[in-house]
């Protein structure tokens, strides 16, 4: 019994575990091409040291330091593309714009599955979208 309990958290564990990766690898994903679309060089983990450097960093953030008076963007991603996107304060601007955009069509897109949705729930014969009459 304590065998299929712990078989069972363990399975779980492990899920959770690839469930949350394969967001975090998603989200890399959209980032590292809205940060690509707005200009920010791309430098790869090439070598060993660089790829500590990366991991060292925290991950999928955004985040910037100040050299020689001018703001320097970077974002390490350790998961997709192993690698360090840089920019400048257009870049950064440019990745801003791009990333609103991007969640306006995706409120968009949302909104119109729900009217849709709910045409199909409310349509004139009364059926709903479940099958009909037959309900099914």
């Amino acid at each position: 019994m304590r065998k299929t309990a712990l078989i069972t958290i363990t399975g779980l564990a492990v899920l959770t575990f690839l469930g949350c990766a394969a967001m975090r690898r998603s989200e890399a994903e959209q980032t590292d091409r809205l940060l690509a679309a707005a200009g920010f060089k791309i430098l790869p983990a090439d070598t060993p040291q660089k790829l500590e450097m990366i991991e060292s960093l925290p991950p999928l953030k955004l985040q910037y330091r100040v050299k020689d008076g001018t703001p320097l963007y970077f974002f390490a991603d350790p998961y997709d593309c192993k690698c360090i996107y840089t920019g400048d304060q257009a870049a950064y601007d440019r990745f801003q714009r791009l990333a609103e955009q991007a969640r306006i069509a995706e409120e968009e897109q949302q909104a119109a599955l729900m009217n849709e949705e709910a045409a199909m729930e409310f349509s004139p014969f009364g059926w709903g979208w479940m099958g009909g009459p037959w309900g099914l």
